[in-house]
């Protein structure tokens, strides 16, 4: 599969429906596929009944690779029954099956993004999945594993984070000084000029 293309879904004559990640790209859901996502759902029925159009929908604040995901997660689950608020299991009791341990199968980084859009997206099953899994990933672990696994910077890394945001931000303010004193000098040195010409003629 290549990228910017959605997984492939099974054989069904389906309406499908385009979504615009926020870096650009465009990708394909199926119209059976959203109903996992109760925000496409709705977005979707309120903009045209539920019917085929060619309107892209924007996904602001969800990257391409992480809509990839949502859609192969909602392409998945098609069909499936979605679960209400009062049906999520408790944390720890989710049991996964090979496909959900393998989809899950990403880093931190990856999964936090995953979890932010699921939830943003309203799709309950995958953000209890995908909750689980942090979790999960923590158990047994020492305060330093946990910190390595979920990417926690240290206090040293937090103090160099915020020295180079520093002299980032000062290097910035030097270059805006600098512009501003070429932009007073600059009109003196035409006025300068413009006497010589003068005087010569």
């Amino acid at each position: 599969m290549s990228t910017g293309e959605a997984p492939e879904a099974a054989a069904d004559p389906d309406v499908y429906f385009t979504l615009q990640s926020s870096d650009g790209q465009e990708l394909k859901i199926s119209s059976l596929a959203s109903q996992q996502s109760k925000t496409l759902k709705n977005l979707l029925a309120s903009l045209h009944d539920g019917a085929d159009f060619n309107e892209v929908i924007s996904m602001d604040n969800i990257k391409e690779a992480t809509l990839l995901k949502i859609i192969e997660w909602c392409e998945h689950n098609r069909g499936e029954p979605v679960p209400d608020h009062d049906e999520d299991p408790k944390p720890g009791s989710v049991r996964f099956s090979e496909w959900d341990k393998e989809y899950l199968e990403i880093d931190c980084s990856q999964l936090f993004d995953l979890i932010v859009a699921a939830d943003y997206l309203n799709i309950r099953k995958l953000l209890v999945y995908a909750t689980n899994k942090v979790a999960l990933m923590g158990k047994g672990k020492s305060p330093e594993q946990m910190r390595v696994t979920y990417m926690i910077p240290t206090d040293e890394e937090d103090e160099a984070a915020e020295k180079a945001a520093a002299e980032k931000k000062k290097a910035k303010e030097a270059e805006r000084a600098a512009a501003a004193a070429a932009g007073e000098t600059g009109p003196s040195a035409s006025g300068a000029e413009a006497a010589a010409e003068a005087k010569d003629a």
